[in-house]
């Protein structure tokens, strides 16, 4: 097979409230021969990959300088435009035809409007009349995805990010729910935090402790850029060292053995049922060169375990037989071209031809008549690597990487419930010092999986936490795991403890919380909103929280207060909204009561009979 060389000119043609919060919270808490072929007699291959660079990163435009030709074609590519400011996105044209209804779902009307200022997304609730009951609405800041399969959209407030409940299907040239949306409608409210931005952005400058707060300027270079699979560049860009045509001040992933190689895909390509990240690091530490499996532990489903095992393309290509056959020297880049997309005329005979590189001396069995009349344009890709629709993806399809000799007809792939049997897909790669922690990857993995999650995540998490003490993602998912199990006491020590290691963690402070108000802690309970509505003040579930735990205290004035202003920020917070009922009743203000309750009603909530028995005084008159 041909390699496709990723350093050439690319210039060629062809290529309950406390509950409801420790379970957002443990949501949260919880990447010839064949292309790379690599030889173990030519040791200048392998970068060295033990030593932490003190090189810095220097931007797209410092490699265009002498790149020229790849970095313009690198701008077509999807991931040359995964991330872009608003204002430099065309939206697809059937959005911008004034204030109109793009879809209906759950209720609400979805509409795009363009104004002075921006780009508007807005969410809308009517009642059966058609009156209006609630609109809110977020400007969009950053567009989230090359197009290719579709756009999501990014609200930016004061540095917080959001995604919107509006995304574009382009398969299907469709609006429609954001992917997740479909199972959990968060509104506006759902942050966008690093893990998300790590495969989409070049690098965010998240805020320490926040969850979706970033520092100004947000981003540093919007869509991935080169240095994520090469590595930092400001060596490479001052002092290139150039020796029989190797340059070995800056990565180049084809000279890499086969994992480290795969590892510069994987970090954002491979995600499994869990993805964890080792004790002490973050999406960012990685450099190109190094192993996966020292910043990252990813868990998928042990082989027997039944249902769709692998749902992932990186996941599919390791069980195929092309994968094994090679030894393991087929990768991503023996198919993609990282630097360019073949042109939509051109990819069938691009694909085919990465086919016969390792299959000209064995083509397709199948008669010419047949084959053709199988797949007119002649491709491997139409038999062998079939479209599915991912259950999880709505309106989008994939190919099944698994190349298959024969299609099994399975147009669906329905990715499996989490399940405890869950091992590390790197562990054949692992040293003794790695895999000795992968009992605290698995514990904050399953934490929040039931009561049988819950009891193997301690026993996996006790042990680990004795090991190493300063864990404060291990101490929130120990704390997750007793909360499930009913131990309110120990859970809210063990918030403590992650406070104690992480005083700014939003998700540790907001999860102390929510565990104080569950054992009875009133002051802890509303010092601990408090801290965490400072920390992140558009996050409505923390002034819903606070609300609630200022209830408690009988401060109706405070949590009439708080309630209104997580309505401001989440109207379809019905929950919050029937507190705000009972705080007006209580303040002896009848005709504001009865207006929230109408306005909880004409909500349409599934317990609509249960309401209208708790506020017999509050029934509508109309």
């Amino acid at each position: 097979m041909r390699p496709i060389d990723v350093t050439r000119s690319a210039a060629r043609p062809g290529f309950g409230r406390p509950r409801l919060i420790l379970a957002a919270v443990a949501t949260i808490v919880i990447g010839g021969a064949v292309a790379g072929l690599w030889s173990h007699r030519d040791a200048r291959r392998v970068r060295s990959i033990d030593t932490e660079t003190s090189a810095g990163y220097v931007g797209d435009q410092a490699c265009a300088r002498c790149h020229s030709d790849v970095a313009a074609h690198y701008r077509g590519h999807p991931m040359g435009r995964s991330l872009a400011p608003a204002r430099d996105t065309s939206i697809p044209e059937n959005a911008s035809q004034g204030e109109r209804v793009l879809f209906k779902a759950g209720g609400f009307e979805y509409s795009v409007a363009e104004r002075e200022g921006g780009v508007f997304h807005q969410e809308t609730r009517r009642d059966v009349s058609g009156r209006l009951v609630a609109r809110v609405e977020g400007r969009v800041g950053y567009v989230l995805g090359s197009g290719r399969r579709g756009l999501s959209f990014l609200i930016e407030r004061d540095g917080f990010l959001t995604q919107s409940p509006i995304s574009w299907y382009t398969q299907r040239a469709k609006w429609d729910l954001s992917p997740g949306y479909e199972r959990r409608n968060a509104h506006f409210d759902r942050p966008v935090g690093e893990s998300c931005l790590y495969c989409h952005a070049n690098h965010a400058n998240l805020t320490p402790g926040s969850v979706n707060h970033y520092e100004t300027p947000i981003f540093q270079g919007h869509a991935i850029g080169c240095e994520r699979c090469h590595g930092p560049g400001e060596e490479h860009s001052s002092r290139p060292s150039r020796v029989d045509g190797r340059d070995d001040t800056i990565v180049n992933p084809a000279r890499l053995e086969p994992s480290l190689r795969d590892a510069v895909c994987e970090q954002c390509h491979l995600s499994g049922a869990r993805r964890i990240p080792r004790l002490g690091r973050r999406d960012q530490d990685f450099r190109p060169g190094q192993p996966f499996q020292r910043f990252w532990t990813v868990l998928v489903p042990a082989e027997g375990a039944g249902g769709d095992r692998f749902v992932g393309q990186v996941e599919q290509m390791r069980e195929s037989r092309c994968h094994a056959a090679s030894q393991g020297r087929l990768g991503c880049v023996s198919c993609h071209d990282p630097h360019q997309s073949p042109e939509p005329g051109e990819r069938q005979a691009f694909y085919r031809d990465r086919c016969l590189n390792c299959h000209a001396d064995k083509p397709c069995s199948l008669a010419n008549e047949v084959r053709l009349k199988q797949g007119p344009a002649d491709d491997c890709v139409s038999c062998h690597m079939p479209r599915q629709r991912i259950v999880d993806v709505v309106h989008a399809a994939t190919t099944d990487h698994r190349v298959p000799r024969f299609a099994s007809g399975k147009p669906t792939v329905e990715p499996r419930a989490t399940s405890p049997l869950l091992v590390p897909f790197h562990a054949f790669l692992m040293n003794d010092q790695e895999r000795a922690g992968i009992d605290r990857d698995l514990g904050i993995a399953i934490c929040r999986d039931g009561i049988e999650g819950a009891a193997r995540a301690i026993s996996k998490l006790e042990p680990a936490l004795k090991t190493n003490h300063h864990d404060p993602a291990g101490w929130e998912a120990h704390a997750i795991a007793l909360g499930e199990l009913g131990r309110k006491g120990e859970s809210l020590a063990a918030w403590r403890e992650a406070v104690a290691q992480a005083p700014m963690s939003e998700t540790a402070t907001s999860g102390m919380a929510a565990a104080a108000q569950a054992v009875g802690d009133r002051e802890l309970a509303v010092a601990s909103w408090r801290k965490a509505v400072a920390i992140a003040p558009l996050r409505s579930e923390y002034r819903a929280g606070l609300a609630s735990a200022l209830f408690e205290t009988r401060d109706w004035s405070g949590a009439a207060t708080e309630s209104r202003r997580a309505l401001e920020l989440n109207p379809a917070d019905l929950e919050t909204r029937q507190l705000l009922t009972r705080c007006l009743l209580r303040l002896g203000d009848q005709a504001a009561a009865r207006e929230q309750f109408g306005v909880l009603l004409d909500f349409d909530p599934p317990d609509r009979a249960d309401l209208l028995r708790r506020f017999p005084t509050l029934a509508p008159i109309r």
